[in-house]
C-alpha cells in the first residue's frame, strides 16, 4: 500500500474529505486561471496533426485506451506524436510500444488529451501553456455512470471538444454542454497467432475455466468481483472437479480485499489467483486461455476486456447495462438482467444518489452451468461473439471516423464555421 493510502486509512474520513476538497478547489482555480490565458485555435500556426497527451506507457486501462487511440490515428494516417505525462500513484511504465512517437514538446495543431476527469484540473495545470495555446484542444474522457458529475463541468471550459469511446458516456456529457461531444470507439484487432498457453500461467489444461478480472484502481465495488464469485458458487459445487475459477487482480492496495475473496471461496478446489501485473500480450493470452470471462459489473465506461474476449474466442457473461451493450447483444454474449439501484453513499468518484446496476446472480449462475455443460451452446456463443465484435468495432472503420473528424476540424475552422 502506498503512502497516500496509508495516510487515508489512519486519518478520520471527515478530515480526509476536507483536505481533498481544499486540494480540488486549489487546482480548480489554477485550471481556470490558465484556461483564460489560452489562445483560441489558429489552424495555420502549427502543422496539421495530433498531439496525443497522457501516460501512454502506464500498465492501466487508461494507458491501454491511449495506446488504442494511437493505433487508430496511425491506421487512419493522421500525423501524430505523443507528449508523455507520467500519472501519479507510483504506476509502472513498461508499455513502450509507442516510445518512437514521444517528443519533448507538441508539434501539431490538435491536442487529444487523455487524462481522467477526476484528476483533470490537477494534471491540466501541469501542461505548459505553450502546449495548449493556439491549438484545438480535445479531451478523451471515460466515465461509468449515466450522469456526468457537476463538479467536473468546469473542466469542459478548458477544451474545444470532447471525445468518448461510448455513446453511454457521450449522452451524459451532452446534458451539461453545447460543445461538440463525439463518440469515438476503439477498434478491435488483436494478434491471435502468438498467444501464451495455459502452462505459462500455471493453469490446468483439462479444466473449464471461468475468468474474473479487475483492477483496484478501477474501484472494486463497481467491478463487482464478489458478484461473479457468488454466481460461480451457485453454479459450481465444491464437488465439481471439471470447472475452475481464475481471479486476476491488478494493483492490489489492500490485502484485506484479497482476504475477503479467499474467504468467500474457502473449501472450493481449482481456484487460481494471478496477482502479477501483466504485459498486454500476457493479458490477451490469459483472456484467450480462459473458456469464459465473467463481468457482473455495476457500470462500465467501455469494457475493453469483454471486447477482447469476444475477439479472442472466449465466451462472455456480462451485465446488460452501460457501455458494454454497444458492442454485444443477446446472440453474441450471455447478457445478465439487472435492477438499477441508488448509491447510498459516496464510493470513490461515484456520488451518493447516482444509479448503477445490480446484476441477477442466479441468472449469471444459470449461464455458467449451461456454458459448462452444453457444448453446442458454448460454441455458438463463441462464434457469434467473434463475428459480432469484428463488425461492431471494425478497426479500419473507427480509424477512418477519427481521421475524418480531424480533417473536418481544420476544414471548418478555415471556412469560419465554428
Amino acid at each position: 500500500m502506498g503512502l497516500k493510502n496509508r495516510i487515508k486509512h489512519i486519518m478520520p474520513l471527515w478530515l480526509w474529505n476536507w483536505m481533498k476538497n481544499r486540494e480540488n478547489i486549489y487546482y480548480e482555480r489554477r485550471m481556470q486561471k490558465k484556461c483564460r490565458k489560452v489562445d483560441k485555435f489558429q489552424p495555420q500556426k502549427y502543422p496539421q496533426g495530433v498531439n496525443l497527451i497522457g501516460d501512454i506507457r502506464a500498465e492501466t486501462g487508461l494507458g491501454q485506451s491511449m495506446r488504442m487511440v494511437a493505433g487508430l490515428l496511425e491506421l487512419g494516417k493522421v500525423p501524430f506524436m505523443v507528449l508523455q505525462m507520467d500519472a501519479p500513484d507510483n504506476l509502472t511504465h513498461q508499455e513502450k510500444d509507442w516510445d518512437n512517437k514521444i517528443l519533448p514538446e507538441n508539434k501539431y495543431g490538435v491536442n487529444l488529451i487523455h487524462i481522467n476527469n477526476s484528476v483533470w484540473s490537477k494534471n491540466y495545470s501541469r501542461i505548459p501553456i505553450g502546449e495548449l495555446s493556439g491549438r484545438y484542444n480535445i479531451a478523451y474522457w471515460l466515465w461509468e455512470l449515466e450522469e456526468f458529475p457537476d463538479q467536473w463541468v468546469s473542466c469542459i471550459d478548458t477544451v474545444d471538444e470532447i471525445w468518448t469511446p461510448a455513446e453511454f458516456i457521450s449522452r451524459g456529457i451532452r446534458k451539461k454542454t453545447n460543445k461538440p461531444v463525439l463518440t469515438m470507439p476503439y477498434g478491435m484487432e488483436l494478434d491471435t497467432d502468438n498467444l501464451l498457453d495455459r502452462k505459462y500461467f500455471n493453469l490446468p489444461e483439462e479444466k473449464f475455466l471461468f475468468l474474473v478480472m479487475y483492477d483496484f484502481l478501477s474501484i472494486s465495488e463497481r467491478k463487482n468481483p464478489m458478484g461473479a464469485i457468488q454466481a460461480y458458487k451457485k453454479a459450481i459445487s465444491k464437488e465439481n472437479s471439471r470447472a475452475g475459477l481464475v481471479i486476476k487482480v491488478n494493483h492490489l492496495q489492500d490485502k484485506q480485499e484479497l482476504d475477503k475473496l479467499k474467504e468467500e471461496l474457502a473449501g472450493y478446489p481449482n481456484i487460481y489467483f494471478i496477482m502479477d501485473n501483466l504485459s498486454r500480450r500476457e493479458v490477451e493470452s490469459l483472456v484467450a486461455a480462459a473458456d469464459v470471462l465473467v463481468s457482473l459489473h455495476r457500470a462500465e465506461g467501455f469494457g475493453l476486456p469483454l471486447a477482447e474476449a469476444m475477439y479472442l474466442g472466449t465466451a462472455v457473461i456480462a451485465t446488460n447495462w452501460s457501455a458494454t451493450t454497444e458492442f454485444m447483444d443477446e446472440e453474441s454474449a450471455c447478457l445478465v438482467d439487472f435492477k438499477l439501484i441508488d448509491l447510498k453513499e459516496d464510493i470513490g468518484p461515484y456520488q451518493k444518489g447516482n444509479r448503477w446496476a445490480d446484476a441477477d446472480i442466479c441468472q449469471a449462475a444459470d449461464y455458467m452451468r449451461r456454458l459448462l455443460t452444453d457444448r453446442n451452446y458454448f460454441d455458438k456463443k463463441v462464434a457469434l461473439g467473434r463475428q459480432h465484435i469484428r463488425k461492431a468495432l471494425d478497426k479500419k472503420e473507427m480509424a477512418g471516423k477519427m481521421a475524418d473528424r480531424i480533417s473536418a476540424i481544420y476544414y471548418d475552422e478555415c471556412l469560419g464555421m465554428k
